[in-house]
């Protein structure tokens, strides 16, 4: 008989490709799957994938209520499961999953998507964030298994909760065509448009590049960045993807000519990150300006995939991405740089790991 693994989330499981890809493996591997998300009055019908799906819809959309209403009900529907294994993602879904796993008996993983506490998003909310430390530190030493995306992080909270973490790389899987060098005069930007992204940076430094700037993704500070597009005339060169589907972004990314990953330095949570765009600008071919970060930077160094930066100066990116559009030796160099990548970063290899941790 299999094993049933319920993994919870506090997103839209259509646009969270990290446990799409998690638990389809572990669907393949054997386990019977359920995945808990939420259902906000935007989402749109699921496909079918090769686990089961489950949406919690709730009164409140963010804040605290929502906080509390997730996990209430999250809670009550997870305790009425049979399960061998509870999987919480993130701080926001641990206190439920844990209870819950407890009173059915579940063994309890933990996969920490960010250093939760750092985000950017809590910087100046002190009692916010103690709160999500208190929740952290009451529960993470009660899981049994954790992983995180990066050697930093798990490092990081390794040392404050005094728990072991191992690490999962968010990587995507290989395409079966190579991308082609074949690319229009696009910068992409793949995520959600929230503070610290280094948006209004890029956005501004635009009035001295010429390409467009695709921004794939929706988020806190997306109408503030089209006033900034407005007050600023940039409608021709900055153009608003919105929601692109999982399965349509590989084509979307090999189109353009430049990705960008940017973030402030401000930011631990930040600064110690590995995000998912890295690895699906390797995968596309797609050569990226990216911060000179720990975890960046010693990618680089096993494969020279990215130009790395050390500010988000206007300067600083109008040099970065000129000498990628106009030097086209330097962007086939990094761009081969990729294709050679894509063969080791990938879930193929790195999908074995996530499975020993869970027999």
């Amino acid at each position: 008989m299999s094993r049933r693994i319920i993994c919870s989330v506090t997103n839209d499981i259509i646009s969270d490709r990290r446990m799409i890809r998690i638990c389809s493996t572990l669907s393949e591997a054997g386990f019977h799957v359920l995945l808990v998300g939420r259902k906000l009055v935007t989402s749109k019908p699921l496909p079918k994938y090769p686990f089961e799906t489950k949406r919690i819809s709730c009164r409140f959309n963010k804040g605290k209520w929502f906080y509390a209403e997730f996990n209430i009900r999250l809670y009550w529907f997870l305790r009425s499961q049979k399960a061998d294994l509870m999987g919480a993602v993130d701080y926001d879904t641990l206190k439920a999953v844990t209870k819950a796993a407890r009173k059915v008996g579940a063994r309890l993983i933990f996969d920490a998507h960010e250093w939760f506490e750092e985000v950017p998003e809590l910087e100046g909310r002190e009692k916010v964030k103690r709160y999500w430390m208190r929740i952290a530190s009451q529960n993470i030493p009660k899981t049994d298994v954790r992983y995180t995306v990066s050697e930093t992080i798990a490092k990081k909270l390794e040392e404050r909760y005094n728990s072991p973490f191992a690490v999962v790389r968010n990587v995507p899987s290989l395409a079966q065509n190579e991308p082609s060098s074949i690319r229009e005069n696009i910068i992409v930007y793949l995520g959600v448009l929230n503070k610290g992204r280094g948006l209004e940076e890029i956005i501004m430094a635009m009035k001295e590049i010429d390409a467009q700037l695709w921004l794939l993704g929706h988020g806190d500070i997306e109408h503030d960045l089209i006033k900034l597009v407005d007050k600023e005339r940039l409608h021709n060169k900055i153009i608003f993807k919105g929601f692109v589907p999982p399965e349509d972004i590989h084509s979307v990314l090999c189109q353009a000519r430049i990705g960008i990953n940017l973030l402030d330095a401000s930011s631990a949570s930040y600064e110690y990150s590995l995000a998912n765009k890295f690895f699906d600008y390797v995968h596309a071919g797609l050569p990226q300006l990216c911060m000179d970060f720990p975890e960046y930077r010693n990618l680089n160094k096993e494969h020279g995939v990215a130009v790395t930066v050390n500010d988000l100066q206007t300067a600083t990116l109008v040099y970065a991405c000129n000498h990628l559009l106009s030097d086209r030796n330097y962007w086939f160099t990094i761009h081969s740089n990729c294709l050679r990548a894509r063969l080791d970063w990938c879930w193929e290899n790195e999908k074995q790991g996530l499975l020993d941790l869970l027999q």
